[in-house]
């Protein structure tokens, strides 16, 4: 039923106030599991070096009671390094934009801030879990770290095809970590591998009747080889969806030539510049401490 004539209707009035909540409402992936459970180092130098070494296998050993002491060779450690990786978020806001009033915050520059440093994070989480090589670097070229995929090679569990993530798989990979003196305590995966490994035939469903409530989710996987954590990794789940990694993360460690900081560029104009930086790379201690699977549907 169309409207009596003549009346006044907000198509066609001029004046009236704008409806702007005053609340900036976004949704994006923001957790960094890798760059939080991580220890945090000091790199001295844009090549950052660490050595590893390793024991020899058990084996019978008995002397002869009185024995001339006869000398054996001795093994030489494993000299490893990974290079310094700079990230960089920059902004530029105007004199006036930062003046004028705004819905949703104070300051644009303060705003800014707070939301670059967050993407500046989930970069260095794709840099730490996702990198494949390292790379030294020229005058007009970047250095990159190498992360967890270009590191972990000893225990690899692989397929000709795709296949699904059993329990059986999964404790293939932990056997073979645990063989190589490995004590993986995080399973790092995306959305579909953490699904798989909820659904694992022998895992126990409890039903609480009082709150009707279904627990259909595995935090905590108690495995022959060991007690792991379950750990969602966004950056795996959008790059690398058919990768499951077991972590022990006392052999890795992140390493800092320049802790994330905030720096004023000088003006040019009626504008604030800004730049946020980090640089760091990652230490994998041994990788045979850990182990991946891959083709996973």
């Amino acid at each position: 039923m169309a409207a009596p004539t003549g009346t006044f209707q907000t198509y066609t009035a001029i004046g009236n106030r704008e409806d702007l909540i005053d609340i900036i409402c976004m949704i994006s992936p923001t957790k960094t599991p890798v760059l939080s459970m991580t220890e945090s180092v000091r790199a001295m130098a844009t090549l950052h070096e660490w050595q590893t070494d390793s024991l020899n296998a058990p084996a019978a050993n008995a002397a002869v009671e009185g024995f001339d002491s006869t000398a054996s060779a001795v093994g030489y450690t494993t000299r490893l390094n990974n290079y310094t990786q700079i990230l960089t978020k920059n902004f530029i806001i105007s004199g006036t934009q930062e003046i004028v009033r705004k819905a949703g915050r104070s300051s644009e520059i303060g705003y800014q801030v707070q939301k670059l440093t967050k993407e500046l994070a989930t970069d260095i989480e794709y840099a730490l879990v996702i990198n494949a090589t390292t790379a030294s670097g020229a005058s007009a070229t970047a250095r990159t770290m190498k992360g967890i995929t270009g590191w972990i090679a000893t225990n690899s569990g692989t397929s000709a095809s795709n296949r699904a993530l059993t329990s059986a798989i999964l404790d293939a990979n932990l056997a073979l970590i645990w063989a190589a003196g490995g004590d993986p305590d995080v399973i790092l995966s995306g959305g579909a591998q953490k699904i798989a490994i909820a659904g694992f035939t022998s895992n126990t469903r409890y039903i609480s009747a009082e709150s009707a409530k279904l627990v259909n989710a595995i935090d905590i996987y108690q495995s022959s080889f060991g007690t792991l954590k379950t750990v969602l990794s966004h950056v795996l789940n959008t790059n690398l969806p058919h990768v499951v990694y077991s972590l022990d993360m006392s052999y890795w460690r992140k390493a800092w030539l320049r802790p994330v900081g905030l720096a004023e560029l000088s003006r040019s104009g009626d504008a604030r510049k800004f730049q946020l930086v980090a640089e760091l790379t990652l230490e994998s201690l041994n990788e045979a401490a850990s182990g991946t699977l891959t083709s996973l549907t």
